[in-house]
């Protein structure tokens, strides 16, 4: 049977099958659609980046078996960026910052989730001009020249190094060319080109004494067009890679191909897979299509999540090919038969006898076509069962959004309501045309506008889960708190909210229940205190008596010494000072008012604790030393609260010490800095405490005094607590107990000497 009619036969065979595959291309839409749902891909964004021009043919190829095997994974064509950096046209510095400007603008915004380079300048780009911009970001490196330290440990770095199998391309043109005398090594003088004709160099060195081996990247491309058009027949022509020539001219591989097959007398082989079908015969080709495929598919598991190194090593290996040019060979009279077996053959004319495998494909297709059929068929009674299932869940999913009392609602970035659960009505008093007329941001409170709109802004560009509070306005004038949890969906927002308010006012009441309670026991404390107060307070009033009497007789005097009187009137001052401050201490401590954090010496708060309680020291005949360290920082904090707590820790130890004989009754009080803490310590010389009542005592009504209300160690726990510091109690070595609390140092104190 004639060629052309063979080939007729072919065509129709084609047109049907591109027919059949046209009617049921809906069918694998739908399938397509639901493997990216199934991968979870479908949100993966990756940058890829071009050393040189992108239009060139190793990155064309590149890219086309990179996106197909993305695409196939799940990987969004939207989420595909490729970019050029033109760095061989153009090197200089100006035109890199350009380029880190030109990529801080397109993905300053973006999340960018993977990396792939081409050549190592791609990815010393990334790495060195914009280690900033995208940092930790996983990166796929291609066609790297050797093997390259990573100076970014954190950041993982998969890493290609090509295979330029020039050993094996030689070993088939030696087959297939037995008695080949000259080599002649085509090459460009592009650095890129050198790094391959130096591993040529170093490849063919052991044919040297078999071939005379001619390398001639060192001449313009006239030249070495000319050099190989006197190449005699019996020659081998090398074509490695070529970018450019000693003249600067920029040429492709199979530009340079073209022109080779035009005037060489000899078979040209090469290495790379894109100057097949433009001259060479063929030979180990290394394919930037497979490389493109492979690179995707490492891509799809670094994406995936894919831990295990023997699944996922760091260097992505793509061996070469042999793959060889029918037309090319025929036309050199090269014998097919000495070619390795699996090899790829391109533009072959078909027989009869090639179009079998066809016959056999065609049979097998309609085979196919009919089991798809009958699947097709289960498949939509699958899908009429899957609707039903959805419908009810649906229905459920419905009255759960009607009869929840939280506020539910799907909303766009543009500030509108889409959907609304009846909870927004019944808490706001809008109906839901009123709220759906409106933008949603149109019922917050002004002093919360900007803090939603703020929310709305990281919900549109960082994809994320955000958790915010606002005040929604009421149509009846009021404000309810509200507490959001929204979640982002491409354009749509879903948020749930609850109302806080009376929660909220209740936190607030507590609150102030609680001051209310802590001042009810500095009250009772001070009623305690009492006679010890009044004998600290007679004594300077007894003083001053003794001094304006003493004052008295000298000025009846006939000769009233004026000197004495003077002294007399300063120790009456001073007193009167005395008296006066142990009146203010009680007054500050009594007071009833709001807390209020201010810095604060927390060894001033137990000095003037410490004075106010100097006369029941006395009278319990109770040793009050300190050791008070004058470089620690201020803490905030409110004073009579603190104080509070420092006069409830020293009168139990006092308490504690009520069994012990005169003369060992002894009280330590301590300050000092640890870190970003400030600590104190009160420590007596009692009977200590059970093991079991160390957590107990600061339970509230928990007690060890017979007369004792056991809430003064529960009102200073609460105390510290809302001051973010920590209270407890342990037992001393020796005996007794000691009262330990802690207070952190605000980020922006310093320590700062209290001499």
């Amino acid at each position: 049977m004639p060629t052309a009619r063979l080939e007729r036969w072919g065509k129709l065979f084609f047109l049907l099958c591109f027919l059949i595959l046209v009617f049921n291309g809906p069918w694998v839409g739908v399938n397509n659609a639901q493997v990216r749902l199934q991968t979870g891909l479908e949100t993966k964004s990756i940058l890829l980046l071009h050393s040189f021009e992108g239009n060139a043919p190793i990155f064309l190829e590149t890219d086309n078996g990179l996106s197909g095997r993305l695409l196939s994974g799940g990987i969004s064509r939207q989420n595909m960026f490729f970019e050029s950096l033109d760095l061989r046209r153009n090197p200089g510095p100006e035109h890199r910052k350009l380029l880190v400007e030109q990529m801080r603008m397109r993905y300053g915004h973006r999340k960018l989730d993977l990396i792939i380079t081409m050549y190592p300048e791609a990815l010393e780009f990334v790495l060195k001009d914009c280690g900033d911009l995208l940092p930790g970001i996983p990166i796929i490196a291609l066609y790297l020249p050797q093997r390259i330290d990573v100076p970014e440990k954190n950041r993982r770095i998969t890493a290609h190094f090509p295979t330029l199998d020039i050993i094996g391309t030689l070993e088939l043109a030696l087959k297939l060319v037995p008695g080949a005398k000259r080599l002649y090594v085509v090459s460009g003088a592009h650095e890129v080109d050198k790094r391959v004709e130096d591993q040529a160099r170093r490849d063919l060195k052991k044919w040297e004494p078999q071939l005379e081996v001619l390398y001639l990247s060192h001449m313009p491309l006239a030249d070495i067009l000319t050099a190989i058009s006197s190449a005699p027949p019996d020659s081998i022509i090398l074509l490695l890679g070529f970018s450019s020539d000693v003249a600067g001219n920029n040429q492709t591989s199979p530009e340079v191909a073209q022109q080779l097959s035009r005037v060489s007398k000899a078979p040209i082989f090469g290495i790379l897979d894109v100057a097949l079908g433009n001259g060479i015969a063929g030979g180990s080709l290394l394919s930037f299509k497979i490389v493109g495929d492979q690179a995707g598919e490492r891509a799809l598991e670094v994406l995936g999540g894919a831990k295990n190194p023997e699944i996922t090593p760091d260097v992505l290996v793509v061996p070469s090919l042999p793959m060889f040019d029918w037309r090319q060979l025929k036309r050199w009279n090269l014998s097919e038969s000495a070619l390795p077996e699996g090899s790829r053959i391109i533009n072959r004319e078909f027989t009869l006898w090639d179009l079998k495998y066809y016959i056999i494909a065609a049979l097998v297709f309609v085979l196919a076509q009919s089991l798809l059929i009958l699947m097709l068929l289960a498949q939509k009674r699958r899908r009429k069962s899957a609707e039903g299932s959805l419908r009810q869940k649906t229905d459920e999913l419905d009255r759960f959004f009607s009869v929840t009392l939280d506020l539910l609602c799907i909303a766009n970035t543009e500030g509108y309501f889409l959907r609304l659960n009846p909870a927004w009505e019944k808490v706001l008093g809008y109906s839901r045309k009123e709220l759906m007329a409106n933008r949603f941001w149109s019922f917050v409170h002004p002093d919360d506008l900007a803090g939603t709109q703020e929310a709305v802004s990281k919900l549109a560009s960082q994809r994320e889960l955000i958790h915010f509070e606002n005040r929604y306005r009421c149509k009846d004038g009021t404000d309810r708190l509200l507490e959001w949890t929204a979640a982002p969906a491409g354009e749509l927002i879903y948020a749930a909210a609850r109302d806080i308010t009376e929660r909220m006012e209740a936190e607030v009441e507590d609150r102030q229940r609680r001051d209310e309670l802590a001042h009810l026991a500095r009250i009772s404390t001070m009623g305690e205190l009492a006679g010890a107060l009044a004998h600290e307070i007679n004594q300077p009033l007894s003083a001053i008596m003794s001094n304006a009497q003493a004052a008295k007789r000298y000025l009846e005097a006939p000769n009233p010494d004026m000197g004495e009187v003077k002294e007399i009137l300063r120790d009456i001052v001073k007193e009167d000072a005395r008296a006066g401050e142990v009146i203010n201490r009680l007054r500050t401590l009594l007071k009833k008012s709001k807390t209020e954090l201010e810095p604060l010496d927390l060894n001033s708060v137990f000095q003037e604790t410490i004075g106010l309680l100097h006369s029941d020291a006395v009278i319990r005949d109770v040793k009050v030393t300190t050791e008070l360290d004058p470089w620690i920082s201020c803490v905030r904090g409110d004073r009579v609260q603190l104080q509070q707590v420092a006069l409830n820790l020293i009168l139990n130890a006092f308490e504690a010490m009520n069994e012990q004989s005169r003369g060992e009754k002894r009280v330590l009080i301590r300050t000092w800095q640890k870190g970003a803490e400030v600590l104190a310590a009160v420590a007596d010389s009692g009977g200590g405490l059970p093991a079991e009542e160390t957590e107990k005592i600061f339970k509230p009504f928990y007690t060890t005094k017979p007369q004792g209300l056991g809430m003064g160690l529960s009102i200073s726990r609460s105390i510290i607590n809302r001051h973010q510091g920590r209270i407890w109690v342990e037992n001393n070595p020796d005996r007794g107990a000691t009262f330990f609390m802690s207070l952190p140092v605000p980020a922006d104190e310093g320590i700062v000497s209290r001499k």
